[in-house]
């Protein structure tokens, strides 16, 4: 591998890695937000503020790309997946279960992600990729079963959204990477923003029109900051980025750092305890990581 290849690889570690991290503090800093925010309001708040920063973002690079009319249709159907389904079954699961659980059930993101990819022919599927999905299939049954399967137990809504939210991402990220051959990470990133906007303003309206916006003390809105800008923008760049240079299954991979970070805080700043069942499902679904992607290699290479 020549230097400047080994330099790309590296890049793409560190985009990552920062983007994980950001994504990690998302459940620590929402939690907080969400106890002043109503969750339809926070996610409007969350997606229309990475809008301005997005488009700032270009505007200070000088850099602008026109969509092609016949990618419309994709972008926007990307824009539900990536942004409207993805934030607003994230944020009403995160507010009605705890931060650990939510991060637990993102490290499935990878597995779903490789599913996805072979049953669209993206990727390959191995009988290592098999078992892995199982396993991690299993970790998501282990949580949803000690919600005691009940639609009354809010606990139990909070995990099924999450689940949904796990697969609308997957599909995002394995049918999102083609296009980004043709566009600007910017602006790839900034018009799905925009799209995926539209439904989430749409049900967050009355919410908006009624919240008490001098009720919400600044702590709140600190953390409704820090979630636009360290957990939305920046690691959605970065991760688009990424996107344009690997594999989506490599991409994916990067989510078991968001588990360890956040169950870590979320038992130091938020009080919350690592609970057996939690702890098995956690443990089935990072073996489930291990077996699919172990030994997988990082490509450099550019989107074909």
């Amino acid at each position: 591998m020549s230097h400047r290849s080994r330099s790309r690889s590296w890049q793409i570690h560190l985009a990552l890695i920062t983007a994980q991290t950001g994504f990690a503090l998302f459940p620590i800093f929402g939690k907080i937000a969400l106890q002043s925010v109503p969750p339809f309001a926070f996610a409007a708040l969350r997606v229309l503020g990475a809008i301005v920063i997005l488009d700032a973002f270009r505007m200070i690079r000088g850099r602008r790309d026109n969509i092609h009319p016949a990618d419309r249709k994709r972008l926007l159907l990307y824009g539900l997946l990536g942004v409207s389904f993805n934030q607003i079954l994230f944020i009403l699961g995160l507010s009605m279960t705890t931060a650990i659980n939510t991060t637990v059930l993102t490290a499935t993101i990878p597995v779903f992600t490789l599913a996805a990819a072979a049953l669209l022919g993206r990727e390959s599927m191995t009988a290592r990729a098999a078992v892995g999905i199982a396993l991690a299939s299993a970790g998501a049954w282990v949580l949803l079963n000690a919600q005691r399967f009940t639609w009354a137990s809010t606990n139990f809504r909070g995990v099924s959204l999450l689940v949904l939210n796990c697969i609308s991402y997957s599909l995002y990220l394995v049918l999102s990477r083609p296009i980004l051959k043709h566009y600007r990470v910017a602006t790839f990133t900034a018009t799905v923003f925009r799209y995926g906007a539209i439904l989430i303003v749409l049900v967050a309206l009355p919410q908006l029109l009624h919240l008490d916006w001098k009720a919400v003390p600044a702590l709140a809105w600190a953390c409704v900051l820090a979630v636009i800008v360290v957990c939305t923008a920046i690691p959605y760049l970065l991760n688009s980025w990424a996107l344009a240079r690997t594999h989506a299954s490599h991409v994916a991979f990067y989510v078991f750092l968001q588990p360890v970070v956040t169950t870590v805080l979320a038992i130091l700043f938020l009080g919350e305890k690592l609970r057996t069942q939690t702890a098995l499902a956690g443990l089935l679904i990072f073996l489930g990581l291990g077996v699919t992607l172990f030994k997988s290699h990082l490509s450099a290479r550019p989107v074909p």
